[in-house]
């Protein structure tokens, strides 16, 4: 959530109670979960909308497209839409104001893919990044080397021996990176489970040239009993076929050699890739989320090789210049919350009302009674007994 003189902005919401305007990165059911929640204004590119309409998400609410390029306006905050080379329709957000500029670069990649172009460095104050793969671990080859891989073991090990040969993996992103894979390389036609096919149909519709058979279909069906195709399902599918050859493409399975066939293909960056796009961001901090045990390390390398102050997110609220106190952070939040109970100039309202609402929204007694001194003293709020209500101050609340 990025906030800037009374105004805001939340950014991939997990709940329905972000209360401001929501910005959704991508389709992947992660960062999409604002779609869950009606009651949320949500804004994301026309291709995130299509491929979670698409993949059986109702539409939910109040919901505004916007494009790579686009710039949206809230309060004094620009809001700039970045392609962040990660899936269809993936954006990373550029948000400016007079105090400095955030870049949040949802899921990215740095790399050229078969179905997307490159995230590009945006100059900031802040970048608040997924680090994923952000241990040294995650070194992937190049796109092309592991794409002949691929096709070398289905061509030339699988099929010959009589078996299918079938990827799982992500239903968007990686998916559609196997069929063009196995399109621009071969003659292999390509098998498609439903709910592949059906992300397939959205890259379709936005352009890519995909050629692939839904395996439902009676083509589908036949081409997996003779063998000759390439099947692509989901990762957490469950495939039946006494003739099926399973592998994984996933960036994990650059640690997981000699654990069964898998192919290092990823839709994220590595961690050279991290690396290199914070120093072309040039940020004065840096915030990550994503990621688990294995890249707990990469705040602590960024201090020490990039010189850079750097720090996972968390619900503490951070500045340009460092983080603020937790006591203070919560005072600007319980003011924040109490002004949006009392908005209706004039109007006056019960003092045991607003401290029962606060302290259902879980703030304390003493937050809340600090929170309207505070007020009071900069005059925005007038006391009246029992009652509150907004000053007038020079013709303007």
């Amino acid at each position: 959530m990025v906030e800037y003189a009374g105004e805001g902005v939340t950014l991939d919401p997990t709940s329905g109670e972000a209360p401001y305007p929501s910005i959704v990165t991508h389709a992947h059911s992660d960062h999409a979960s604002a779609f869950r929640f009606p009651g949320l204004l949500k804004y994301s590119t026309p291709q995130t909308y299509r491929l979670l309409e698409r993949l059986g998400w109702r539409r939910s609410g109040d919901w505004h497209p916007v494009s790579i390029g686009e710039k949206i306006r809230i309060g004094d905050m620009e809001i700039r839409i970045h392609n962040a080379g990660h899936i269809l329709g993936s954006i990373a957000v550029e948000i400016s104001s007079p105090e400095g500029s955030i870049l949040y670069t949802g899921d990215f990649n740095v790399e050229e893919s078969y179905t997307m172009e490159p995230a590009r460095p945006v100059g900031c104050d802040i970048l608040v990044m997924e680090t994923t793969f952000g241990s040294p671990a995650f070194s992937f080859p190049r796109r092309q080397e592991v794409a002949l891989e691929m096709v070398e073991w289905a061509v030339m090990d699988v099929i010959p021996r009589g078996r299918v040969p079938t990827f799982k993996a992500d239903s968007i992103g990686n998916a559609q990176e196997i069929i063009s894979i196995f399109n621009r390389l071969t003659r292999l036609p390509v098998v498609a489970s439903p709910t592949v096919a059906r992300a397939s149909d959205v890259y379709r519709e936005y352009g890519h040239r995909l050629e692939y058979v839904e395996a439902d279909s009676e083509e589908g069906r036949e081409l997996l009993d003779s063998g000759r195709c390439v099947y692509v399902t989901p990762k957490a599918s469950r495939p039946r076929g006494d003739r099926l050859e399973i592998s994984l493409a996933s960036g994990w399975a650059a640690i997981f050699r000699g654990r069964g066939r898998s192919f290092p293909l990823s839709d994220h960056t590595d961690f050279r890739g991290l690396l290199s796009f914070i120093r072309d961001c040039r940020p004065k901090r840096v915030l990550t989320l994503h990621g688990g045990p294995m890249t707990r390390g990469f705040t602590e390398y960024v201090r020490r090789r990039l010189g850079l102050d750097a720090k996972p997110l968390t619900d503490v609220e951070e500045t340009i210049s460092g983080t603020v106190p937790e006591q203070e952070g919560r005072l600007k939040a319980c003011r924040s919350q109490l002004l949006s109970l009392i908005r209706i100039p004039g109007f006056t309202y019960s003092t045991p009302w607003l401290m029962r609402e606060m302290a259902a929204r879980g703030f304390t007694r003493r937050e809340i009674e600090e929170t309207i001194r505070r007020l009071t003293e900069e005059g925005i709020l007038e006391q009246e007994g029992t009652e509150m209500k907004l000053a007038w101050r020079e013709g303007k609340v």
